[in-house]
């Protein structure tokens, strides 16, 4: 009897695994080794296919449902699956074309970029779509503006350099007067351009100290605003788009009890806000400038840290500022999602944010 090389041996075991894959993630259907016989076209016998199956089985790779079924992958499974095609990744200049269309002339600043985003990574992926926005601390001023309400209320209008805008009601320890709300915006605008937000109250305080006695009260109005900027929460700061959709999974993610707890999940974003954060790797600090953008991420089921989405796969990619990167965006959705397409998505999106925002840039320095 002939015997077969290792290496054909371990080949055909791969090409098997990954038509078994392949057929799962289409039809949601365990495959059973009559079916592989019949439909994969690899002319081996069903003793040949069983004994492989068996062996994937045995591996980790693949697990039987029940004792007659067939199978169906595994987290390890669909880990091979991924690596296998990470090197092939296509997304269609025709479906590139209908993304594209989607941003024109609906992307002003950088909220609406990020929110239509996450909206179109939903749309196109049929899951749930997630951006990470730039993190406020670490963001550079362009401009901090008080507006005087009534009393002793102002409005105050903070700009990124990145276009991140945040515009937030301030109540004063007393009312100013329309005069000082003019100086403090120009001595603002003037001290704090270019100065991250982190370093933007210890500068003015140190810059007010050293002016005229008439300044006090202005001290006073810069002090509280600055606390105010420096504690800033931005609730947005990550956009969630179709997290409904994952509703459609119900079957793969078990009782509703686990349904319930990953909705939970979403409606506190907190979770999520700090797995992606993990991903961005802002701990200990942003990656070399000039670093390339790496390819996309894949988390399978327990990978991603979170009980919750053991049954989901996350597919997640960074997008980057003066070659700095600053967030991250992705999609979360079925282990059976179609894992060559999705990663195209999120890596095609993840540059396409990058442009935009060094588009905003070149505008303004044209402008």
């Amino acid at each position: 009897m002939r015997q077969l090389k290792p290496e054909v041996v371990e080949q055909r075991k791969k090409d098997l695994l990954q038509w078994v894959i392949h057929y799962y993630i289409k039809n949601s259907r365990p495959v059973s080794s009559s079916l592989i016989a019949e439909e994969s076209g690899m002319g081996l016998s069903p003793a040949t296919i069983r004994n492989i199956l068996q062996e994937l089985e045995d591996e980790g790779f693949l697990h039987q449902p029940h004792t007659s079924s067939g199978r169906q992958p595994t987290d390890k499974g669909y880990r091979f699956f991924v690596d296998y095609i990470i090197d092939v990744q296509r997304l269609a200049s025709g479906e590139k074309e209908r993304i594209e269309a989607q941003y024109r002339d609906r992307v002003e600043e950088l909220d609406t970029l990020l929110s239509e985003t996450s909206k179109l990574l939903s749309k196109v992926s049929h899951g749930a779509g997630l951006v990470l926005s730039p993190q406020m601390r670490d963001q550079r001023l362009r401009r901090l503006e008080l507006i005087p309400l009534a009393g002793k209320n102002v409005l105050a209008i903070l700009v990124t350099e990145a276009g991140l805008v945040r515009h937030w009601p301030i109540r004063l320890g007393f009312a100013p007067a329309a005069r000082q709300i003019n100086v403090l915006n120009r001595f603002l605008n003037d001290t704090i351009r270019g100065c991250s937000i982190k370093d933007a109250q210890s500068l003015v305080l140190s810059h007010l100290q050293k002016m005229e006695r008439e300044f006090q009260e202005l001290t006073v109005l810069a002090d509280e605003l600055l606390r105010e900027v420096g504690h800033i929460v931005t609730p947005d700061a990550l956009y969630v788009e179709g997290a409904d959709n994952i509703l459609s999974y119900a079957e793969d993610i078990g009782d509703i009890s686990m349904v319930q707890s990953l909705m939970r999940v979403f409606n506190e974003k907190r979770r999520l806000t700090g797995l992606l954060e993990h991903e961005l790797g802002l701990d200990p600090g942003f990656p070399a400038a000039g670093a390339q953008r790496p390819r996309p991420h894949v988390s399978i089921g327990a990978e991603s840290g979170l009980p919750e989405l053991k049954d989901l796969s996350l597919v997640t990619t960074t997008y980057k500022y003066r070659d700095r990167v600053v967030g991250v965006l992705g999609i979360l959705g079925s282990k059976r999602m179609e894992y060559s397409r999705m990663m195209s998505l999120v890596d095609y999106l993840g540059d396409m944010v990058s442009r935009q925002m060094s588009a905003w840039e070149e505008e303004d320095r044209g402008g």
